[in-house]
């Protein structure tokens, strides 16, 4: 049996090497499909998120309204359904208008 020589081996390691070089590209390619997928389902899940925040905000905002109106009206049916649900709010006294300001008050 006769030894390989150096430029056989180095033929074969320039193989082994091109096979490593193109199983590592389609590991790549399947990584970045991978990827693609994960950024959509993050891109949807953002979306959702960002809907939800705003839903949360028109709750936030009709919930106001209707305690001022329930207020402003002194409508106790209206207090009561929303205690029901779990609203709680105090009234708070108005505050003073510049128009309702006395005369001593001074600008310096």
């Amino acid at each position: 049996m006769t030894e390989p020589t150096m430029a056989s081996r180095m033929r074969r390691v320039d193989s082994w090497l091109g096979v490593l070089a193109m199983v590592l590209a389609l590991a790549t390619l399947v990584q970045g499909f991978l990827n693609r997928g994960l950024q959509k389902d993050v891109v949807e899940g953002q979306q959702q998120l960002a809907k939800a925040q705003t839903l949360a905000n028109l709750d936030n905002s009709l919930i106001q309204l209707l305690a001022k109106s329930a207020v402003d009206n002194k409508d106790q049916a209206l207090r009561d359904l929303l205690a029901r649900n779990g609203v709680t709010f105090q009234a708070r006294a108005p505050v003073a208008s510049p128009a309702n300001a006395t005369a001593t008050d001074t600008v310096e």
